[in-house]
C-alpha cells in the first residue's frame, strides 16, 4: 500500500469508515453503515473518472461484509489482496 499501512486501511474498512484510494488511475470510495432497518451495508464507489456504484453488500455483519469485499475481484478483475501493493491511500 502506498501512503499507508495495509493493516490500518483494512481496520478502517472494518470499522465502516469512509476511505478514499486510487488504483490504476481510478479513484475509489468505500464505506460501511447501518441502514434504517438495522441491516449493515458496505459499498464501493468509483469516484473518478466518472461516479458510479460498483459493488455493495447488505444484510451481512461487518466482518462478513469486509471478507466479501476483500475476496471480490473488483479492481480490474483482481481482488483487494492482489492489488493492495499498488493502491494509494489518499485520505489516511
Amino acid at each position: 500500500m502506498i501512503n499507508g499501512n495495509t493493516d490500518d486501511f483494512v481496520s478502517k474498512l472494518w470499522d465502516g469508515e469512509e476511505v478514499i484510494y486510487i488504483y490504476n488511475g481510478k479513484k475509489y470510495f468505500s464505506q460501511g453503515y447501518n441502514l434504517d432497518d438495522g441491516r449493515y451495508r458496505f459499498e464501493l464507489q468509483l469516484w473518478e473518472p466518472q461516479g458510479e456504484m460498483l459493488w455493495k453488500v447488505e444484510g451481512l455483519n461487518r466482518q462478513e461484509s469486509l471478507e466479501a469485499f476483500l475476496k471480490e475481484p473488483l479492481f480490474d478483475g483482481k481482488t483487494f489482496w492482489e492489488v493492495e501493493k499498488e493502491i494509494e491511500w489518499v485520505d489516511y
